[in-house]
């Protein structure tokens, strides 16, 4: 699966950093681009945008980076109460756009929250315990990798080079016992940077995975020629004991 690019044009490396609900403005035009009609009658309040089928994203005091880096938090079912089940993420406008980040977050992220309240597989893959792709004892919802960088040939060489790896079996093992949610645990695959000075990042949670990174860089994952960065994102829900289905959010997109 590959995540599209945001095409909104570049602002300049020196732009401000948005408002919390500018940037959440882009976020739902985003996010309505994606799904036509999933932001019908949803608020911009505070710092988060709600809809009345009870979900909701919202941006978070900023946790690291500058001021081209947005900290979103979604919240699939805000009906449950006091301690709201949600995933963590961050996006970077790369080129000072905060489009970009908006686009960056909705095609990944953002395509895992809109698949976990439509579960039809319209926007994120399904992946099975049991599967190539799948992690021992959970079930995943993952994203397309989207690339951001200077060459578009480098970008697709990059995307192909993530997903081929299959990176987030091929290191379970190194943060499995760290996924601790009973609803689903979020983790970002992040692999960019310059030549010869590539990075390699695994998020869990929203936070950074010391272990689970390194063994992503001991995967000796090929270098771009020009600066170029990728990234996709999965939500891992538990297997019920017996098997089956995952416990789902009652909320829904009713689309």
């Amino acid at each position: 699966m590959f995540g599209k690019r945001g095409r909104r044009g570049d602002v300049g490396a020196g732009a401000k950093r948005l408002p919390d609900l500018e940037f959440l403005a882009l976020v739902r035009a985003s996010l309505e681009a994606c799904a036509p009609g999933v932001t019908s009658g949803a608020e911009l309040k505070a710092n988060a945008l709600i809809s009345p089928r009870g979900w909701a994203v919202g941006v978070t005091p900023p946790q690291h980076g500058g001021n081209h880096h947005y900290d979103l938090v979604a919240l699939p079912d805000i009906t449950i109460q006091p301690d709201v089940p949600c995933f963590l993420d961050c996006a970077m406008a790369y080129s000072g756009n905060p489009g970009h980040a908006a686009d960056a977050w909705t095609q990944t992220a953002g395509a895992c929250l809109l698949e976990l309240l439509d579960r039809r597989g319209r926007f994120a893959e399904h992946v099975g315990p049991g599967q190539t792709r799948g992690v021992s004892g959970w079930h995943t919802i993952t994203s397309g990798a989207v690339a951001f960088g200077l060459d578009a040939d480098e970008n697709r060489r990059l995307q192909f080079t993530l997903l081929e790896a299959n990176v987030l079996p091929s290191i379970a093992a190194t943060f499995s016992a760290d996924l601790e949610s009973p609803f689903f645990n979020g983790v970002k695959v992040f692999y960019g940077g310059q030549p010869g000075a590539m990075q390699a990042e695994i998020r869990v949670n929203g936070e950074r995975h010391d272990a689970a990174s390194a063994a992503m860089a001991a995967l000796n994952l090929p270098e771009p020629t020009t600066f170029t960065a990728v990234r996709y994102y999965a939500l891992l829900l538990p297997v019920p004991a017996g098997g089956g289905e995952p416990d789902y959010p009652a909320t829904s997109l009713e689309l």
